[in-house]
């Protein structure tokens, strides 16, 4: 079996990693020229579901790979307004040593290309598809081709293997813009975080749909480029922001950072003392999005993962979680059950209550209505 992916984001990594350890053939095709050329976040929440999809799927050497590049776990989830009163707090058992809670997305998708040099090839943007009686020929927008007897779409929110499988399915734009940032975990940075910050996932908000997320991202080893930082992410609509999407993905990194200086300028002293020592290179922003129902579709060669089949809001953490579950499903289904129908029905079942939670919350944290 000849197996071709497009995408190498979490989930189609996670898969190619699976599917290689037990001797498939697979490529991954990517549009981007490098690993360094996109930002798409950077926390992730690991969850149990996906450390044991990860388990399952992971040669040893990237598996321990995986866990060495990860963050410290944290044990708590809480809220706060915008004066840094407390609103909910949540504390979870502080897990193993080898334990994946959590991860950077840079570190943790180049641990998951680990051994794959010669599976990636970067800068391919597919534009099309053809299924055949012997398989599936792809076409890229460079003008060269690729044939497959599966073709897997992992491309994220954007899927255009999705566009051409499911053309119907409606993706939304729930009207909630997030810029994210960087603030160095600097000595003097350590000493103003509250305790709170520097122990998990923390959101501030102040009642009227502007929010502030910040989490610890403390590396167990830090990659060359950076090293341990707190993540900090303003949430609000284009009104809240004070800036039209033309404007705001038009603006500099710089410009960014400083609408989030704005906009916490009446917020609790720490707050906007953090928000000073961010590092204004690192902002860039994003559009939230979800599907309402998660669609089904007749191929026996053509498939999805992730964000392509089921986009999410992040307001239920289970995104990334929910592409490393299918991906463990659709190895098994490729290499054991070779059953695609069955796969496809269990990725609807698993993620469709997944999406709506997530919608349901977004609409609670983000003050929207969709």
């Amino acid at each position: 079996m000849k197996v071709a992916v497009m995408g190498a984001g979490i989930g189609g990594l996670a898969l190619a990693q699976g599917l290689l350890k037990v001797g498939v053939d697979v490529t991954v095709f990517e549009r981007d020229p490098s690993p360094q050329y996109r930002k798409q976040g950077y926390r992730i929440h690991i969850s149990p579901v996906g450390e044991e999809a990860l388990a399952a799927m992971l040669p040893d050497a990237v598996r321990r790979r995986v866990i060495a590049t990860a963050t410290q776990p944290g044990d708590l989830v809480a809220g706060f307004d915008d004066q840094l009163n407390p609103q909910f707090e949540q504390v979870y058992p502080v897990a193993g040593p080898d334990a994946v809670t959590s991860v950077d997305r840079y570190a943790f998708r180049r641990a998951l290309m680990t051994g794959l040099d010669d599976v990636l090839q970067f800068g391919k943007q597919f534009a099309s598809y053809v299924e055949t009686p012997d398989g599936v020929e792809i076409a890229f927008a460079d003008g060269t081709s690729a044939v497959a007897d599966v073709l897997v779409g992992a491309d994220g929110v954007g899927s255009r293997v999705r566009g051409q499988l499911v053309p119907e399915l409606d993706v939304l734009d729930i009207g909630v813009r997030c810029i994210y940032g960087k603030v160095p975990l600097t000595p003097a940075v350590r000493e103003t975080a509250p305790e709170a910050f520097l122990r998990g996932f923390c959101f501030a908000s102040n009642g009227s749909g502007l929010g502030a997320a910040f989490a610890p991202v403390v590396f167990r080893e830090p990659p060359v480029e950076y090293g341990d930082y707190l993540m900090a992410v303003l949430t609000g609509t284009n009104p809240v922001l004070g800036a039209s999407d033309d404007e705001l993905f038009a603006m500099s990194p710089a410009e960014l950072w400083a609408i989030v200086e704005r906009s916490v300028a009446d917020w609790h002293p720490t707050i906007r003392e953090l928000v000073d020592a961010g590092e204004p290179g690192a902002a860039f922003p994003i559009t939230l999005r979800t599907c309402i129902k998660v669609p089904s579709w007749s191929s026996s060669r053509v498939t999805l993962l992730g964000d392509a089949v089921h986009p999410m809001t992040p307001a239920a953490g289970a995104g990334a979680n929910t592409a490393l579950w299918d991906a463990a499903r659709l190895t098994r289904a490729l290499t054991s059950d070779k059953d695609l129908v069955t796969y496809q029905q269990e990725v609807i079942a698993n993620s469709q209550p997944i999406v709506t939670e997530s919608l349901h919350n977004a609409e609670r944290m983000f003050k929207v209505s969709v």
